[in-house]
């Protein structure tokens, strides 16, 4: 996978201390949400799905950029809804992801000045009636 693109300030300087979110989940899982995530009329462009081979429960770490975190919970979000996903079972995938990714993104303390430590967020493979 390709290093997370560089995070500049307002001035185009680099910022070393900012916070940087992985997320890990099972290929099988990450290839189900790369293609809820992307989009045609995008150009933001996302890590690709696990090399060919790859076990699908291995687990993979993704480093998306600040504009792919947004549109993964933008598109992640919108697949919950009842006329954009297939199935309930493709609803649940989203919204569980969804949710994985809000709880550790609220959870952030944003007074912090130096660099925010922020937890993995984990998007496991289970699908639970709630």
């Amino acid at each position: 996978m390709p290093e997370p693109e560089p995070v500049f300030d307002s001035s185009g300087q680099p910022i070393d201390d900012a916070a940087k979110v992985d997320l890990l989940c099972t290929a099988l899982m990450w290839g189900l949400l790369r293609a809820q995530v992307r989009t045609q009329w995008s150009t933001v462009a996302f890590p690709e799905a696990a090399e060919k081979g790859t076990d699908d429960r291995e687990m993979l770490r993704i480093s998306p950029t600040g504009p792919q975190l947004a549109q993964f919970m933008e598109r992640t979000l919108w697949g919950t809804l009842p006329m954009a996903a297939g199935t309930p079972g493709e609803r649940a995938l989203y919204q569980r992801a969804y949710d994985a990714v809000a709880a550790v993104i609220d959870g952030v303390d944003l007074s912090i000045a130096e660099g925010v430590a922020v937890p993995d967020i984990v998007i496991d493979a289970r699908i639970a009636l709630e």
